[in-house]
């Protein structure tokens, strides 16, 4: 009695009439890099190439091309590098020991500055609530760019212009500061050559040691 053997050799395509199994194709070896080990150091390599060459170059190379298996941190950006994008740096300076200024306060270059500013701005000009504040600010700003270029040593600027109509009403005004009498001053000037205004213009020099 014949017994036939269902798993007969045929094509690998398995064409029609034909019966079997697809035999598998063989795997390839893995193309993933096996892990080597770590042979020598970086003295025997430095040796190695002090005896065939003296080219230091070469020896620098080989140093650097040294790598440690298994082992890739991510490593964090230095931090110089982290202070320099994130904090501006500090400036400090040694101690002068001075107590006073080399260039002190002049009041009556100041009075000067102050009259001929309020002046040139205020001469012909008719009192209108509606333009008085940014004329204020044009002279406070000239002011205090002319008074900036006499370089007055260890002082911060502030000045004021009030602009008022004259109107037959009296004017009051009162202005306190924790005050240096020895170190610190002021300028003051009134400008009343207009019918419709009147205007008074300060400047006060705080010593800033």
């Amino acid at each position: 009695m014949s017994s036939t053997n269902p798993q007969s050799s045929g094509s690998p395509g398995g064409g029609p009439g034909t019966t079997g199994t697809t035999v598998p194709a063989p795997v390839p070896p893995s193309t993933r890099k096996k892990t080597g080990k770590f042979l020598g150091s970086a003295l025997n390599i430095t040796n190695r190439y002090r005896a065939n060459s003296s080219s230091l170059s070469k020896v620098s190379l080989a140093i650097t091309n040294l790598k440690v298996i298994q082992c890739n941190p991510v490593l964090p950006p230095p931090i110089s590098a982290m202070i320099a994008s994130d904090i501006p740096p500090i400036c400090k300076f040694l101690p002068s020991y001075r107590l006073c200024s080399r260039n002190p306060f002049n009041r009556e270059a100041c009075e000067a500055i102050l009259r001929d500013a309020m002046d040139k701005s205020l001469q012909g000009v008719e009192y209108s609530s509606y333009f008085a504040p940014s004329l204020c600010q044009q002279i406070c700003e000239d002011i205090k760019a002319r008074v900036k270029e006499l370089k007055f040593d260890r002082y911060k600027i502030i000045v004021t212009v009030t602009i008022g109509e004259r109107y037959m009403q009296g004017l009051k005004a009162i202005t306190q500061f924790l005050w240096d009498p020895e170190k610190d001053s002021y300028a003051t000037c009134i400008y009343d050559a207009s019918p419709s205004l009147v205007a008074v213009g300060t400047i006060y020099a705080i010593y800033f040691d």
